[in-house]
């Protein structure tokens, strides 16, 4: 059935006239004629009755009106609906994050996107750490991710927005929860909470790399799952952890945040798939790129 024969007909509907519909449609009444024949041909009914004098709607043609209507404003909607999601204007996009040490910047960027893409539903995925979450952008369990670098991986682009000191999280009754800062020599040797093995932790590598840099190895006597664990196990005298200093919004009691003088910064970027072409994640990375600047001066939580 012919979008351009459902179209004349509800020109002929609505006018219940040939020769006004035709000059409607731009175009000559017989052709016009040869288009109804044809519809009715298909529908298997008598959709108008002619006379020399009148057109008039058949009860079966007031019946078909009615849904051809319907179908024509939803053939409308549809190609609105694509042309909006071409444009980046509609879609969903799925941010995944790298956990509590990147709360502050995922805020600050799932406001800005939703203030400036209200129809584009953002959902937030995570946490995971970057091996992981690598992993779910290529299974496309996730369009683009706040991730801690550098990313172990191949296929993604990758943009690097800030980059966090990493400090030494203390029990707060340790004598070196009392200096105003540490160095790396001043932690060889005393026990460690790291963060887990195996799982892609950024954080580990950057930390089990500086000491070896140095000749030495972190006393690892406990790994953790995650940020909230490792500063709770701290905060329990188990050890000692590195970590980035935007954990200290988490406020564990019996924690001390130290700046390591010598500890390597934590860059945090923002990665997508190198293939990806859907418009809304285009305008996820570009808000990213012009937001870059007011990531970096976001205030100390």
């Amino acid at each position: 059935m012919e979008l351009r024969r459902l179209q004349a007909f509800v020109a002929v509907a609505e006018e219940l006239s040939f020769s006004r519909a035709a000059a409607r449609l731009h175009m000559s009444q017989p052709p016009l004629s040869q288009q109804i024949k044809r519809l009715e041909q298909d529908v298997g009914v008598e959709l108008l009755h002619r006379t020399t004098r009148s057109v008039e709607l058949t009860a079966a043609g007031a019946a078909f009106l009615t849904e051809v209507r319907s179908a024509l404003d939803s053939l409308e909607a549809a190609k609105l609906a694509a042309h909006r999601a071409a444009e980046g204007v509609t879609g969903v996009v799925r941010l995944a994050f790298s956990g509590p040490t990147s709360y502050r910047e995922l805020l600050a960027i799932a406001r800005e996107f939703r203030l400036r893409h209200p129809t584009v539903r953002l959902d937030v995925v995570g946490p995971y750490y970057g091996g992981e979450l690598a992993e779910r952008l290529h299974l496309r369990e996730a369009d683009a991710g706040l991730v801690r670098l550098p990313l172990p991986d191949t296929g993604l682009r990758v943009r690097e927005l800030l980059r966090h000191p990493l400090v030494a999280a203390v029990p707060s009754e340790h004598p070196l929860a009392a200096r105003e800062s540490l160095t790396l020599a001043d932690l060889r040797g005393v026990p460690f909470v790291s963060y887990p093995a195996g799982r892609g932790s950024i954080v580990r590598d950057l930390v089990l790399s500086a000491f070896l840099a140095q000749g030495t190895t972190p006393r690892i006597v406990q790994d953790a799952p995650d940020t909230h664990t490792l500063l709770s196990l701290v905060g329990a005298s188990v050890g000692i952890g590195l970590t980035p200093d935007s954990a200290g919004h988490l406020a564990v009691p019996g924690v001390t945040l130290v700046p390591v003088l010598d500890a390597p910064a934590l860059p945090l970027g923002l990665a997508w798939r190198a293939d990806d072409t859907d418009p809304a994640v285009a305008a996820l990375v570009d808000l990213v790129d012009k937001f870059a600047d007011g990531l970096r001066d976001l205030p100390a939580t």
